[in-house]
């Protein structure tokens, strides 16, 4: 085996680059070399996560405990801990906390304050509907008080900001309310200074068939409801435009610490007949929908399917907005978690909060056929 230093040399330059792409090829490169290199599996397995690759990030901690395991050495030893958080934080990636919390619950076997498994628990619990749990383990982080100043500060105010939302009893629409009104703010401010330009907003794709008729476009392999409006368009030569090309996450007026992380705040137990949450980070231009169903039997997931179909082609057509304005504008594939489990992604554009109160009511007769056991508006994961 060489000793790879000049692949070495390489994979720490991509890094240094900040060119993701560029620094997994090198890495890649350098592993085939020295397949037992730690800081490489590891410092690959973060890059993956930055990619967008979960899965991959998850199969290189498997390679890269099973190496720590087997060398026992100084190095396995400062950086087992490491591949253990970015096991959770894939494990987050592909909405399974339980795996998150058994990786963050194996660094402190060994490290029983470690700070970054400490406080990854306590959020980990508040964004699985762990309310009180997670609670609990926010004041042992604090506790323990061996983080540094700056993130013990920061957490204590998320907790005391936390207490005080669930005190003063604070509606969750109020969550949708702050997400959807500033992203429209923001929408509106490029979108009226490009409309003085000439530029449409909220324009949907569309394409001639072979018969010469103008359709809606709608991409590859999706359903026919699927359609797609662009934020804004040039219609001299069709450019198209994008607002924001992040999720956009707002902060709730005197809460803002409350944005810093997913907690699920409970839907009023009184207004509807399923368990249902929102999120402190529910970005309006990227809204996840989570829902489980009580059991599988009677294909629950296609029926969920079904109502998403019809709930989106009414947004889309403007039933949350104006005649001019409010539509829903892209809707990702609806994803399955588990066979009685289904998650998806829709950019609701300047549609009113009331597109999500018309899913609730949808869901309601639905859940009359098939029994829902939760619902999640926002990010976080589904109560077990």
């Amino acid at each position: 085996m060489g000793d790879g230093s000049d692949r070495a040399e390489q994979a720490m330059a991509a890094l240094r680059g900040d060119d993701p792409v560029e620094a997994a090829k090198a890495l890649q490169a350098a592993l085939e070399e020295d397949p037992e290199r730690l800081d490489f599996l590891h410092a690959l397995a973060v890059t993956q996560l930055r990619l967008g690759e979960p899965a991959t990030a998850l199969a290189l901690c498997d390679q890269g405990e099973r190496v720590a395991r087997e060398v026992q050495n100084e190095a396995a030893t400062v950086l087992l801990p490491q591949l253990y958080l970015v096991r959770a934080a894939a494990c987050e990636d592909l909405f399974d906390p339980a795996g998150a919390l058994a990786a963050f619950n194996e660094i402190l076997r060994h490290e029983d304050q470690n700070p970054r498994a400490r406080q990854g628990i306590a959020h980990l619990l508040l964004a699985w509907a762990r309310t009180e749990e997670g609670l609990e383990a926010l004041d042992a982080y604090l506790d323990d008080g061996v983080d540094e100043e700056e993130f013990l500060e920061a957490m204590d105010g998320f907790a005391t900001q936390l207490r005080t939302l669930l005190r003063e009893e604070i509606h969750p629409v109020e969550l949708l309310n702050a997400h959807r009104g500033s992203y429209v703010e923001f929408f509106d401010h490029h979108a009226n200074r490009l409309e003085a330009e000439g530029w449409i907003a909220e324009a949907a794709r569309m394409h001639r068939d072979d018969d010469g008729k103008v359709v809606l476009s709608v991409p590859d392999g999706a359903p026919e409801w699927a359609g797609v409006r662009v934020d804004l368009v040039n219609p001299e030569t069709g450019q198209p435009g994008r607002v924001g090309d992040q999720p956009m996450v707002v902060a709730l007026a005197d809460y803002e610490a409350l944005a810093q992380a997913p907690v699920l705040i409970r839907w009023p137990e009184n207004d509807l007949p399923f368990p249902a949450w929102i999120s402190t980070q529910t970005p309006w231009n990227h809204l996840r929908v989570q829902v489980a169903f009580q059991h599988a039997a009677g294909q629950p997931l296609s029926a969920f399917t079904d109502i998403v179909g019809d709930w989106y082609r009414a947004g889309f057509d403007g039933a949350f907005g104006t005649a001019d304005r409010g539509r829903f504008h892209e809707v990702d594939e609806l994803v399955a978690l588990s066979d009685r489990a289904m998650v998806v992604h829709i950019d609701a554009g300047r549609a009113e909060v009331s597109a999500v109160k018309d899913l609730f009511k949808r869901l309601t007769v639905l859940h009359g056929q098939h029994p829902i056991a939760a619902v999640v508006v926002g990010r976080g994961f589904l109560p077990a």
